[in-house]
């Protein structure tokens, strides 16, 4: 029998569920909201899904487990890759139950990829993932297994990169979106299957699912039910004002399918990773620190030497098995003059800038940390660090407010040896409205959303709810933080908690709460034993696939 289910509803917010449930739908949410405990869950900063699912299920902070965006800084460098299960996994609290003899079933769950043994059951990996390949499920044959269940493939998500959601056209395609509604509910109907299969043929003790299309139509759909959008139109409202009351709809059938399948005897989780709002504007950032002489760049177009080699010459002449024959001789260094006209970050003059931005903040250009720092550590460090926060401060957005509601310097936030690679500064932008972009060479600093795929971003205030056995009916948890979710719900099942958690056990979901149970056991050591994650090749694969989402850049 099911011990305790967690379903994930990624991006939810009180902000469409209240409404939905006032006029009489989402039933099976309604249910567990009625019958159990549940409030807001502010998320991780940034409220990225990232960050937010791995504080979540580690109950740790992004300076203790690492995640603090979809790709991580390898210091000692400008460059980024991406991140994976490697850098938390053993913290976590599917691995956590595994060690108790816990049977383990996860199904797309963001965050954990690759895959990871589990005690007796299976997981299949969540974002970010390759989107084809065997390697995305545990234990070998999972994926032919689910192939089996389908009738067809496992897709694990659409690959979001034809999406495009960034760009800022002259008009909108709206053939466009009918054409992903119909991939994303088409996947999440198959996953739905998935769950049935499992919690019908293989139970395990700890279930944990996320749904995933309610994070997506909002991120795609939030303008064609919100008037107030440059992006509204009445077309656009006639054809896809119900997408996100529909994801919704279809989470709600989720949640009514797993609690039918473990039944009203087993706690029942509802989680979010934060919640979701309009988005209006961009922030070029980039360009805003050339404008405050923090980065000097090297204005495009220009001529440079393009680096080569015999071999790969030859190969562009249709001539590979030449370059074959040649064997080291094709290694030959050759160069070739090439008109550089698309900025990007290799064209920084590193010499000359102090601070740049990256994963959403801004990094300083750090002597011993950064391959060409200039800024000294200490007090140069800090007088830099003051020197953006004041000019932030003093930033006005397009309607002469100010744009920045706060600055985070990562040591006053995070806590733990991984805050290292964490940006040095983090700062919100008019309620979050506002999203910075890391691209290069725009006029503008600051341009309206209208005709740009995605129109919906992230909030803090995502949902829990939590109902079964002893669940306190019908309390409002209040300030409940999403590191707060596990030390939480292993408190409310009866398990130890362990020490070394950052997040805070809430009592008050239980009727009648007791003293907890401590788990003294030292902090794991994570990723042991896993081998490389990604190829390069599905690593840019994913890159773009999280560039069509708005994710990275």
């Amino acid at each position: 029998m099911t011990r305790l289910a967690i379903v994930g509803i990624d991006g939810a917010t009180f902000d469409v569920i209240r409404p939905m449930v006032e006029a009489g739908e989402l039933p099976h949410i309604a249910r567990i909201l009625r019958e159990g405990a549940s409030g807001e869950l502010y998320s991780e900063t940034p409220p990225m899904t990232p960050p937010a699912w791995t504080s979540m299920f580690t109950g740790l902070n992004p300076g203790k487990h690492g995640i603090f965006h979809f790709v991580r800084r390898k210091l000692g460098t400008y460059e980024v890759e991406l991140n994976d299960s490697r850098h938390y996994a053993g913290k976590d609290v599917m691995s956590l139950l595994s060690k108790r003899k816990w049977t383990v079933g996860a199904l797309s769950v963001p965050m954990t990829y690759p895959p990871f043994p589990v005690e007796g059951g299976y997981m299949v990996s969540g974002i970010p993932m390759p989107l084809t390949g065997d390697t995305i499920a545990w234990p070998p044959g999972t994926t032919d297994r689910m192939e089996q269940v389908l009738g067809h493939p496992y897709r694990p998500d659409v690959d979001y990169g034809p999406y495009d959601g960034d760009t800022e056209g002259e008009r909108d395609d709206l053939e466009l979106y009918a054409r992903l509604r119909d991939e994303l509910f088409d996947i999440e109907r198959d996953r739905l299957r998935l769950v049935e299969h499992y919690l019908r043929e293989h139970p395990t003790d700890f279930f944990f699912t996320v749904v995933s299309v309610t994070d997506r139509a909002q991120h795609y759909f939030w303008k064609f039910q919100d008037r107030s959008h440059a992006g509204w139109t009445e077309e656009g409202e006639r054809r896809y004002g119900e997408v996100i009351r529909d994801a919704y709809r279809l989470a709600d059938e989720f949640v009514g399918r797993v609690r039918d399948l473990v039944g009203d005897d087993t706690p029942i989780a509802l989680v979010s990773d934060h919640g979701f709002g309009p988005q209006h504007l961009d922030f070029h950032v980039n360009q805003w620190l050339e404008e405050e002489g923090f980065l000097v760049r090297r204005k495009t177009p220009y001529w440079r030497w393009k680096g080569t080699d015999l071999g790969r010459v030859l190969g562009r002449l249709g001539l590979g098995g030449l370059a074959r024959l040649l064997g080291p001789l094709a290694r030959l260094p050759l160069g070739r003059p090439q008109r550089k006209t698309v900025p990007d970050q290799g064209d920084v003059v590193w010499s000359k800038t102090r601070a740049f931005a990256q994963l959403h903040g801004i990094c300083v250009n750090l002597e011993g940390r950064e391959p060409e720092g200039i800024v000294p550590q200490g007090e140069g460090y800090r007088q830099v660090l003051a020197e953006i926060v004041q000019r932030l401060q003093a930033l006005q957005g397009p309607d002469g407010r100010p744009a920045v509601d706060y600055t985070v310097v990562k040591e006053s936030f995070y806590d733990g040896p991984r805050t290292a690679e964490a940006p040095d500064l983090q700062y919100q932008m008019l309620g979050l409205t506002c999203i910075p972009k890391e691209d290069w060479g725009t006029r503008d600093l600051f341009v309206r959303r209208k005709n740009a795929p995605i129109s919906g971003q992230h909030r803090f205030p995502g949902i829990f709810a939590l109902a079964g056995p002893g669940v306190a009916a019908g309390r409002t948890i209040e300030d409940m933080h999403i590191r707060d979710t596990t030390p939480t719900l292993l408190y409310a099942v009866g398990e130890a908690v362990p020490r070394w958690m950052d997040g805070a056990i809430r009592g008050e979901v239980l009727a009648e709460p007791g003293a907890p149970v401590w788990d003294e056991s030292p902090e794991p050591s994570a990723g042991e034993g896993l081998e490389e994650a990604f190829s390069e090749e599905q690593s840019k694969a994913i890159e773009e696939s999280l560039r069509g989402l708005g994710y990275i850049q």
